[in-house]
């Protein structure tokens, strides 16, 4: 397994040598597999135990097991107990969701610009693949889990669960296990308990054969999402000309783009409508408030009130026009951190750390940030609270699905930012 680890680090380009990574650890059996991995291919691990506090003394032994398993080993370890439940009260929100973004939140809290390092596995891929495949879902929802999300890697994603528990086995290492996992009263663990064991009887090397389809998917995917980049480069500030598409699932995934930074789910009902819109003319609600127009083939966004609140898909490494502002993007390399002050660290992103695309747009309001040095997450609303209503309107936010990475007069995100082992960086200016 470790040689699979180690191939798959350097192939997504995960990691270099000794670098310092946090690892989510729950003391599970991926987990603490993927601390010891990591630990033994000699990078400088640390870790984060977050207590959900969701199955009494269970998740107590399961934290006992993670600080007697660090400190056996030498491993910083951070504890965080976080209260699941009342936070799902308070934001209406599952105790899957809930739990999720408070864990998170909290590496992030601990990350300090390091890569997060979780235990998803081949296995939880497959899953995910399935239980996308009985909702519904497109190429990327087959693709499944992503090696790498931002600053998030998955070093484990070509591991099966077998293989995990067989290197801990070899290890002579034990890991606690979560009683929900175990009982088939939801539905990734009726997938997992009842639905795969069933299909390895027809297919006893099914997860050999879902390797090799999801390696071919993920490399279908990426170049549908940058054929789709291309369609959303076609913007002249008030529409997208989508006139001469003839590559449908270059479209849709443009269109799912356009439907997320509009804060809309991009359900395939969604997704067929504007497609139709796209090919007529006239003018759907996807939202409150929130419009797309299509003129022969020309997609428009239109708000009742703020209207051209989204300008376009930006990937923050070349200079861009945002409607009545420019984009200027410089870049730094060599890059020397020693040669900045703070001020000038507002507005420079580690290259490396960078997604392929954000949606650069108006203000809403909502967004979130997390600055470097800051310890906490902010709205976008309260940090340009002093500024006068228009000013403050007319402001630029660069964003991603989990927030701002920049916001203009503000500086960026703390998961973007430049640290002692940035080579390469970029200075990010919005101009008029």
């Amino acid at each position: 397994m470790i040689d699979r680890v180690r191939e798959t680090i350097k192939r997504y380009n995960m990691l270099k040598n000794g670098e310092r990574v946090l690892v989510a650890l729950s003391g599970g059996a991926d987990s603490t597999a993927l601390l010891l991995c990591l630990y033994e291919l000699g990078y400088g691990v640390f870790a984060v135990h977050v207590n959900h506090n969701l199955r009494g003394e269970e998740s107590l032994r399961d934290q006992r097991f993670c600080e007697e398993l660090c400190k056996r080993k030498g491993i910083e370890l951070y504890i965080e107990s976080v209260d699941v439940n009342s936070y799902c009260a308070e934001n209406r929100c599952s105790v899957e969701l809930g739990a999720r973004k408070l864990r998170y939140s909290a590496l992030e809290n601990h990350a300090n610009g390091c890569k997060i390092a979780t235990a998803h596995t081949l296995s939880d891929s497959f899953e995910t693949a399935l239980f996308n495949l009985t909702r519904g879902c497109g190429v990327k929802g087959l693709a499944s889990i992503p090696p790498v999300r931002g600053e998030i890697i998955r070093p484990l994603i070509n591991c099966t669960r077998e293989e995990v528990e067989e290197y801990l086995e070899c290890k002579g290492q034990d890991f606690v296990t979560d009683s929900t996992n175990l009982e088939a009263d939801c539905s990734r663990n009726i997938i997992r308990l009842n639905v795969i064991p069933e299909l390895k009887k027809i297919n006893p090397k099914l997860m050999k054969s879902f390797r090799a389809s999801v390696e071919a998917l993920r490399e279908e995917d990426s170049l549908i999402d940058a054929e789709a980049q291309k369609l959303l480069e076609k913007f002249d500030g008030k529409a997208y000309d989508f006139t001469d598409v003839s590559d449908g699932a270059a479209l849709s995934r443009a269109v799912s783009h356009i439907l997320r930074s509009c804060e809309t789910e991009p359900s395939y009902e969604r997704i067929e409508s504007v497609k139709k819109l796209i090919f007529g003319s006239g003018r759907i609600n996807i939202k409150k408030g929130v419009y797309l127009r299509s003129e022969k083939g020309r997609l428009s966004i239109e708000c009742d009130v703020e209207p051209d609140r989204l300008l376009k898909y930006v990937s923050l490494r070349e200079n861009a026009d945002l409607g009545s502002k420019k984009l200027i993007v410089t870049k730094i390399s060599p890059f020397d951190i020693s040669c900045f002050n703070k001020e000038e660290l507002r507005y420079i992103v580690d290259e490396s750390k960078l997604a392929d695309s954000y949606s650069a747009r108006h203000y809403l309001g909502n967004e979130k940030i997390r600055l470097p040095n800051r310890g906490i997450s902010s709205t976008v609303k309260k940090l340009l609270a002093g500024l006068p209503t228009d000013e403050r309107k007319s402001r630029i936010v660069i964003a991603d699905e989990d927030g701002a990475v920049y916001v203009e007069g503000v500086g960026v995100s703390e998961r973007v930012c430049c640290g002692d082992g940035t080579v390469s960086a970029l200075k990010i200016e919005v101009t008029t």
